[in-house]
């Protein structure tokens, strides 16, 4: 009977590699995400700095203020989902690496 080792090794090495890419596109839409979340606080630091109280209360008034507050909280939201992604492919990526030394170790035992 043929060794099943080969096939299982490559399958493992597969699987790493799409849980290294699954890892890279969490980690590059975290970066997004907390990209455009310091756009929006950019962006209501320099009303607030303007110090200008007719534009702040045309902002109030508007809801801009608003819309910008709802807006951050909604992205912190997608962070922290974010970041959980990225928690589970760390562990997804730790499980198949861990699969890997075995079928190694394995095959340098016999």
């Amino acid at each position: 009977m043929a060794d099943p080792r080969p096939k299982l090794l490559k399958l493992v090495a597969l699987k790493r590699q799409k849980a290294e890419q699954s890892l890279a596109i969490v980690q590059t839409r975290l970066r997004e995400l907390a990209k455009e979340l310091d756009g929006l606080q950019s962006e209501l630091s320099k009303a607030d700095q303007a110090g200008d109280i007719q534009a702040l209360m045309l902002a109030s008034r508007n809801g801009h203020a608003v819309r910008v507050l709802r807006e951050m909280d909604f992205k912190r939201s997608e962070i922290a989902e974010a970041r959980r992604h990225l928690h589970q492919a760390r562990e997804d990526l730790k499980m198949i690496l861990n699969s890997e030394d075995q079928l190694n170790q394995m095959g340098a035992k016999s």
